[in-house]
């Protein structure tokens, strides 16, 4: 009996593990730190398993891909805007309004779709009020808040691959171990 206590919570916390893996993917679009998320899954798993089903230096590439991701994502939006030809403070606009997005677009009553389509229409509208903002006046460059969308596109793309990435490695490793 105890035997098949002790392969019952080593499965479920496999099912567990897998099941933050998966989540790690599904909230990038929404702006969050999904690589960051599954490389602290799987520092989980490395502590309670002694390194046996996820060696140490796994977790730690995971934690480096997702931290350059990270910032890649951070970055894409800034860069993107000032390709366009915008300022600091449209790329701090095109930060806080897809945040904001985000957030707000949950409330829409399309599940997960809302929230990505309004982070990225937040992105536009931050990105715009932050640039009228500095050229104080009232007359939106659309191409810079345009800009701001298309780096953050980017960005996110980039974050997800490497949650995809992620996500497989770990298959491969607790599948091998």
């Amino acid at each position: 009996m105890q035997n098949f206590l002790h392969v019952l919570a080593g499965s479920l916390a496999l099912i567990g593990f897998f099941l933050v893996q998966l989540a790690g993917v599904f909230i990038v679009p929404f702006g969050l730190p999904g690589p960051l998320v599954q490389a602290a899954a799987a520092f989980i798993l490395c502590m309670g398993t002694s390194g046996k089903m996820m060696p140490w230096y796994w977790v730690a590439g995971f934690f480096l891909v997702g931290l350059v991701a990270e910032g890649i994502d951070l970055l894409a939006g800034q860069f993107g805007s000032k390709q366009f030809g915008g300022s600091k403070s449209a790329a701090w606009g095109a930060l806080i309004g897809g945040f904001g997005g985000a957030f707000f677009g949950g409330l829409v009553p399309i599940p997960v779709i809302g929230s990505v389509v309004a982070s990225f229409i937040g992105t536009f509208v931050g990105a715009i009020l932050g640039e009228m903002r500095h050229q104080k006046k009232l007359d939106p460059n659309l191409q810079v808040a345009f800009g701001a969308v298309l780096g953050r596109a980017v960005g996110v793309a980039v974050k997800l691959s490497v949650a995809l990435v992620i996500l497989i490695a770990s298959i491969v490793v607790v599948a091998v171990a």
